[in-house]
């Protein structure tokens, strides 16, 4: 079956943004280099290796306003529009929260969507709570834990520019600003500062894999468990993410066993992809750990 027909069968009729295609999950052959988004009224689609043009172009017959395609392959990505035009204000819509996107150079747009499943969790179980988000990026997960009820977000990411979107995210979504705190820090030599501004009631962990120098998930992740316990309240839960493909969930399982044993593993969130993954421990993992009362 073709791409096109795979998505033509399978087309919403919602405006919620979801990935309609997983090539990388490994289930469907010869196709496992391309990924297809859907942000309405917006396809997004990404190549990891050159693709023929004419599966492409049979595209174009697809039920959407716009088509665009990335070549991630390249060192730098390129982004064209396959078919109607690369929208200069464009949102995810998930779930009747909206999180700002943006088409262009960069290979990330803004908002991930294998996180789903962790923003309806903090949306279920933040009320009231404290919650520190570490590598925040867009701050996707602190407008979760806020519509959720959270008492105070505090948001910690290097990039000043995410975090600049991260609050025009909340403020697309009417959230008073009074409750979240952003903070562009250098996660790893920042501590007394990230401390001071606690005890947190939940933490989420969710670092790239490699973030150059200043982290590296086998060098340093190692680092944030041992310090969540001075940082942490009593039945504080702590989100642990991990997006390398090379690593399982066993590896943060085996750090907080060995740096944080105050803390006992009580659950996992399946990544929003789990289906379309042939692996999913390939893909992202977010394992619950919660703090002994």
């Amino acid at each position: 079956m073709s791409l096109y027909s795979i998505l033509n069968n399978n087309f919403p009729s919602h405006q919620n943004a979801i990935r309609l295609f997983h090539g990388r999950g490994g289930k469907t052959a010869e196709l496992e280099h391309i990924v297809v988004d859907y942000y309405f009224p917006t396809l997004f689609v990404t190549l990891y290796k050159e693709t023929s043009e004419e599966l492409l172009l049979e595209l174009r017959h697809l039920p959407i306003e716009n088509i665009l395609v990335q070549k991630r392959f390249l060192t730098r990505p390129e982004l064209y529009a396959l078919k109607g035009m690369i929208p200069t204000e464009a949102n995810a819509l998930e779930d009747s929260l909206k999180f700002q996107l943006t088409f262009g150079v960069s290979q990330n747009i803004g908002f991930f969507l294998d996180m789903a499943t962790g923003r309806s969790w903090l949306k279920e179980h933040s009320k009231n709570k404290k919650v520190l988000n570490l590598f925040s990026y867009t701050c996707s997960l602190s407008v979760a834990a806020l519509t959720g009820g959270a008492e105070e977000v505090i948001n910690v990411d290097m990039s000043k520019a995410a975090l600049n979107v991260g609050r025009d995210n909340h403020r697309l979504n009417n959230i008073d600003l009074k409750k979240v705190k952003f903070f562009s820090y250098d996660i790893m030599n920042s501590w007394n500062n990230i401390k001071r501004a606690g005890p947190y009631d939940i933490i989420i962990i969710d670092p790239p894999t490699n973030q150059g120098d200043s982290f590296k998930v086998e060098r340093d992740y190692y680092k944030i468990v041992k310090r969540l316990d001075a940082m942490t309240n009593p039945g504080a839960i702590i989100l642990a993410c991990l997006n390398a493909p090379k690593l399982q969930s066993q590896f943060l399982v085996d750090l907080f066993k060995e740096h944080a044993l105050e803390f006992s593993q009580v659950g996992k969130i399946d990544s929003a992809f789990q289906a379309m993954e042939s692996n999913p421990e390939e893909g992202l993992k977010i394992v619950l750990f919660q703090k002994l009362a």
